[in-house]
């Protein structure tokens, strides 16, 4: 078979079913090998970058490996910020494109127009990057680039091939097995240990984070929860992890949700399960927790172990393996009534706290919800009043964001993708400068009658940005809003312009039933800043705005 037919197949036969990306000069051999053969689909993105971020959406969803392709030189650059939000994020994705030089330059700025070190600019973003020349070589590139992207801690892998390949004749081979050491731990016995001290902790908690969407053990997360009896916080990414269990007591950060940094600063036990604990632990804010209270981490990097040094004993171990574990152990935790009766006070005291009228707004969507139906947001405070939300409506659905890398624009490439991959219908949140960065693929959505729900929260400015130079102390906003540069086109045509349904939010609007695709309008007051937040140096439960100075020293001293 022909080079470009094996590439296919051996990605069929890796369980991929969809792949995106933009025909160029040297990738059309491999673009309609992917079009010959039954069981995989090319679809044509708008941008690259969107072609990226539709292989991000299709890998993130269910942890399965995503595909983009794209031409050299201009194709290959504009998949870069795909790429590193696939390497900030954990995402396996495999990006493919195809050169014609022959040697890289060397002592001269170009050998061939577009043609250019590619391996040498994506190092730093990819767990694998490798220029494939030799025929030879092929296979077990192929081989490990996929492995590398789904084993361990997973992430995006660059294969640039030589477009003069893909015609040549290549013998079928078996899979490569590659031969790696794996991690073995005794998961039966660090459960145990993690039961024991829980069960001697006076008021233990489990923090988790978005490993449990990636390794997919959701359903042993909840198990071992409803065991614990303890606490659980997530990360604001997160959210959807614990299924309707009153053990959850929301995310928690910066811009967290009060009660859960009210319950995180009185732990004296922190099981992190799935989260790489993602602050300065000798911050002001962060600090004191990391004084007195245990942490027992779990990570499969080793590097997000090292990071804290100030923090107990970390254990280098895959969660794919230690949550059965917990899901299945007998051993007791404890009784821990007056903690949680703590929490329990907390959380119904600033239940309310910090609810505007864009998170509810966005609430009443989202109780509308198919339950099957996946969330994607976008960047922006857009995002932060839809984490508000979700935990405020008590929705489970999987949920995307461009978490660590935040690309703004990502949210209707990724809604593509997570469509593909799941068969089920979308719900994307962008806000009103997010979607004009990627605007092009409602094209692609209404073009091909997907079931995605674009929701537009219009506050006519670039909201997280104006609040910024005003925290700045700037005299003036810049560009932030319209009387300083920004600007906004009229959604409703726009929607006519894509040929998409057009709808302007209002109390009755319900997503009960999703089968075309919509563009929904809600508008959001300028005025609307993006709340809470931690000051700089605050204790981390001491959130801008302050509530009742009263309300806020009875549930400190708790």
């Amino acid at each position: 078979m022909k080079v470009s037919e094996f590439i296919v197949q051996y990605l069929r036969d890796q369980g991929v079913t969809d792949v995106f990306g933009i025909p160029g000069g040297v990738v059309l051999e491999l673009m309609y090998a992917f079009d010959a053969l039954d069981g995989i689909t090319p679809h044509l993105s708008y941008h690259e970058q969107c072609a990226g971020f539709a292989a991000c959406g299709y890998a993130q969803v269910e942890g399965r490996l995503g595909v983009a392709y794209a031409t050299k030189g201009p194709g290959f650059t504009n998949l870069l910020t795909a790429m590193a939000d696939a390497y900030y994020d954990s995402t396996p994705v495999l990006f493919l494109t195809a050169h014609s030089a022959a040697t890289l330059p060397q002592g001269c700025r170009l050998v061939a127009d577009q043609d250019m070190d590619t391996c040498g600019m994506v190092k730093n973003i990819t767990k694998y990057a490798e220029r494939i020349d030799d025929v030879k070589r092929l296979p077990l590139a192929l081989s490990e680039a996929c492995h590398i992207a789904l084993d361990g801690r997973k992430g995006p892998v660059f294969l640039d091939i030589a477009a003069s390949l893909f015609k040549k004749e290549i013998e079928s081979v078996g899979n490569v097995v590659l031969d790696r050491n794996k991690l073995e731990e005794n998961c039966a016995r660090m459960a145990s240990m993690i039961c024991c001290e829980i069960k001697k902790a006076r008021r233990p908690v489990i923090l988790v984070g978005d490993g449990i969407n990636q390794s997919n053990t959701l359903s042993s997360i909840n198990t071992f929860i409803e065991k614990a009896g303890i606490p659980v916080i997530s990360s604001r990414y997160t959210h959807n992890v614990i299924y309707d269990s009153a053990m959850y007591y929301g995310y928690v950060g910066s811009h967290g949700i009060r009660y859960a940094n009210f319950i995180l600063s009185k732990a004296d036990l922190i099981v992190s399960l799935g989260n790489r604990l993602y602050f300065p632990s000798h911050s002001l804010s962060y600090g004191k927790i990391v004084e007195h209270a245990k942490f027992l981490r779990f990570d499969i990097d080793e590097g997000e172990l090292v990071k804290h040094p100030l923090m107990d004993e970390g254990f280098k171990l895959d969660i794919v393996s230690l949550l059965p574990a917990l899901a299945e152990t007998n051993d007791d935790c404890g009784k821990h009534d007056e903690w949680l009766h703590v929490c329990q006070v907390i959380r119904d005291e600033l239940w309310q706290a910090d609810v505007n009228e864009a998170v509810n707004s966005l609430s009443k969507i989202l109780k509308t919800i198919p339950a099957d139906s996946i969330i994607v947001n976008d960047v922006g405070n857009n995002e932060f009043w839809m984490s508000r939300a979700c935990v405020y409506a008590k929705v489970t659905n999987r949920t995307l964001y461009s978490k660590s890398f935040g690309a703004l624009g990502n949210a209707l490439g990724k809604a593509i993708g997570a469509y593909y991959a799941t068969q089920k219908p979308v719900v994307a949140f962008v806000g009103d400068q997010g979607i004009q960065m990627n605007i092009q693929e409602l094209q692609y959505i209404a073009q091909h009658h997907l079931p995605v729900v674009v929701v537009v929260l219009n506050n006519a400015s670039s909201g997280m940005i104006k609040d910024r130079e005003a925290i700045a102390g700037y005299g003036y906003s810049l560009h932030t809003t319209k009387n300083s540069g920004y600007g906004i086109p009229c959604f409703s045509k726009i929607a006519e312009g894509y040929g998409l349904k057009y709808v302007m939010m209002n109390e009755n609007f319900s997503l009960d039933e999703i089968s075309s695709p919509i563009l929904v309008e809600l508008q959001i007051p300028e005025s609307q800043t993006l709340t809470p937040s931690l000051p700089r140096g605050r204790d981390m439960q001491d959130l801008e705005p302050r509530i009742d100075e009263q309300i806020y020293n009875t549930l400190n001293v708790l």
